[in-house]
């Protein structure tokens, strides 16, 4: 029997991942992602084939089964991606290979992942999952459990020759067969149940009456929240305080600040919600997000208090004045802090082809082990320079949270630190041009928004940083940003890495902080949306809009100020000789930046000026 090359795909991501209201849910479905991934390329390894993707040996600590975010050494887990390619040696029949390893993953999802959460048990002894669940469920959670998984395989005779064809058909031959969906209906149901708030395909899993089920509170579970028994996995796997709520990275500068400055108005509060019995705590002395506070930061957010101390919590009236008393000299001091966070997603530029240019197992495996030192440094970046959480890193793909004024610094340390792998793994006689670069999209939106929608936002300036739309040249190496501001338009801002794009966004936030106001920024930009399409003007016509918009532009810099700023000095440079569309898309583009940036330098904590004053005294 001739050795082959074996390549497995599972799904679904967007299950797994995007369907997500909490971080337990976003982190879960990623983690969950890379264990089935995992428990495939344990399987393919111990049954004797040589593992590509990833590129570890039989018997590596790295494909252990990894049930939370730290293994025991303190150390998280490699994260491994869907993708698992593998060299079937002479003697091993690759379909019954295949076969062994969706057993395998179907049994480690339903019996292990799935199980070990509903049979959970409190300090008491009790089956806490169990007390969430409708009765006669077991028909729904077992089918909804068992056809989650995907699971594609394709095999091919490898003759050592035609290594690179054989891996290409592989991929042509599974991306064929995703496209044949496959449709079946549901055996179980519960009519008149509602669906799922995570997954409107599925019904809810869930009791009707929730009263006295303090499970629900303890897995902050809605109200008005249904989950499907997917959902139910995702949130109540692993404890509530491993998982760093979203607004503790939103707030994250703030804190910084507030304990640096005031710890004698800090305490307090922290006082006041380590008595609170259920307050929502987290334990990850590991990340430096989880060193700087140890609680839910919610609860320095005014907004949250009712829905954070009423009705998640559930205390009376006095309790939650005496909390929110505790809060508001800080907040007095500090000022309210900013609610927006940033959803980063990267993706490394031109990765198909530079695989393709790999034309041996050997050369593989080696890319791959760099490919996962990447992963190891971004980790590090995202959690330990930034203040950020880090959802994934496998390969060349990012996804973190982070604070906004920490996301675009973020987003440089990740490019140099791809760049500087992708130098060190591939060879020198490679062109400096065709080495793949780094494209970097970041959402920033509010952090009360719904996960998904976060994750989308992010995803959404990742597309446009890749610039699918624009010429070749322009392609790819970017970074893009997305400002969805909860009142006013969307801003849109791309520009490619080596133009500086961070020294770009730090000159234009002092412009915009000193020389220029915000609201002179929104003159130009409803001047702009005032003057006629350049496709709706001809030619000589179009000369003389362009001369008005030049002049208008300047008109209103000049009255910033006693002495005005140049559009020069703004960081603009219009062209009377040039072309009237061209110079309107560059307006437009300075305007988004120029909010942008203002965004970003609205973010970073503001003492109030008597702060000094209170310090010395």
């Amino acid at each position: 029997m001739s050795e082959y090359l074996l390549q497995i795909t599972i799904g679904p991501v967007q299950e797994f991942i995007a369907q997500a209201r909490r971080t337990r849910d976003l982190w879960h479905g990623s983690h969950l992602l890379s264990e089935l991934s995992r428990c495939i390329a344990c399987t393919l390894a111990n049954k004797g084939a040589e593992l590509i993707f990833p590129a570890l040996n039989k018997g590596d600590a790295e494909l252990e089964y990894a049930p939370a975010p730290l293994r025991k050494n303190g150390k998280p887990a490699l994260n491994i991606a869907n993708v698992i390619l593998a060299r079937v040696p002479e003697g091993i029949d690759p379909q019954e290979l295949a076969r062994k390893a969706w057993e395998e993953l179907i049994g480690f999802w339903c019996d292990k992942i799935a199980a070990d959460v509903r049979n959970k048990k409190n300090r008491k002894g009790e089956k806490e999952i169990e007390a969430l669940l409708a009765a006669n469920i077991d028909d729904v959670w077992k089918e909804q459990i068992e056809t989650l998984p995907e699971f594609f395989a394709a095999w091919k005779e490898l003759d050592g020759v035609n290594y690179t064809e054989t891996r290409d058909a592989l991929i042509k031959t599974i991306a064929a067969r995703k496209n044949l969906r496959e449709f079946g209906q549901w055996q179980a149901d519960r009519p008149g149940a509602p669906k799922s708030s995570l997954d409107g395909a599925r019904v809810s899993v869930l009791r009707d009456d929730r009263k006295g089920v303090k499970a629900f509170r303890k897995y902050r579970i809605g109200d008005n929240e249904q989950l499907d028994a997917v959902g139910v996995v995702k949130r109540c796997g692993g404890e509530p305080d491993q998982f760093v709520p979203l607004p503790n990275v939103a707030l994250a500068r703030w804190m910084l600040e507030a304990k640096k400055h005031f710890s004698d108005l800090w305490s307090p509060v922290q006082d006041a919600v380590g008595g609170i019995a259920g307050f929502p705590r987290v334990m990850r002395r590991d990340l430096k997000v989880g060193e700087l506070c140890d609680f839910d930061a919610s609860v320095f957010m005014p907004s949250r208090w009712y829905t954070l101390l009423e009705k998640e919590l559930g205390l009376d009236k006095n309790k939650r004045k005496e909390i929110e008393e505790k809060v508001r000299p800080l907040l007095k001091e500090m000022g309210e802090p900013n609610p927006y966070v940033a959803c980063l997603v990267a993706d490394g530029d031109r990765m198909g082809a530079t695989l393709d240019r790999l034309d041996s197992i050997k050369a593989h495996k080696e890319f791959s082990s760099k490919l996962s030192e990447f992963a190891t440094r971004a980790r590090r970046i995202v959690e330990h320079d930034f203040h950020g959480l880090l959802v994934y890193s496998g390969g060349d793909d990012v996804l973190a949270f982070l604070p906004v004024p920490e996301a675009v610094a973020c987003a440089d340390a990740l490019r140099h630190a791809f760049n500087s792998i992708m130098r060190e793994a591939l060879p020198d006689d490679w062109r400096k041009d065709s080495l793949p670069t780094l494209s970097v999209g970041i959402g920033f939106g509010h952090v009360l928004e719904g996960m998904g929608d976060l994750l989308e936002l992010g995803r959404e300036a990742e597309r446009l940083a890749k610039g699918g739309e624009l010429p070749k040249q322009q392609q790819r190496n970017a970074l893009a940003i997305i400002l969805d501001k909860r009142s006013g338009a969307r801003r849109h801002w791309r520009e490619r890495w080596e133009k500086d794009p961070v020294t770009l966004l730090e000159q234009s936030a002092e412009i915009v902080g000193t020389r220029i106001s915000t609201r002179k920024i929104y003159q130009i930009a409803d001047m702009l949306r005032r003057l006629p399409d350049a496709s709706a003007v001809e030619d000589e016509e179009a000369k003389v809009w362009l001369r008005i918009l030049i002049q208008e532009v300047n008109r209103i810099l000049a009255r910033v100020g006693e002495d005005g700023i140049s559009p020069q000095e703004a960081g603009l440079k219009l062209d009377e000789g040039g072309d009237y569309g061209e110079q309107r898309r560059l307006l437009a583009r300075w305007i988004d930046r120029m909010l942008i940036a203002r965004a970003i330098r609205d973010a970073e904590p503001k003492p109030q000026e008597e702060n000094g004053k209170r310090e010395a005294a």
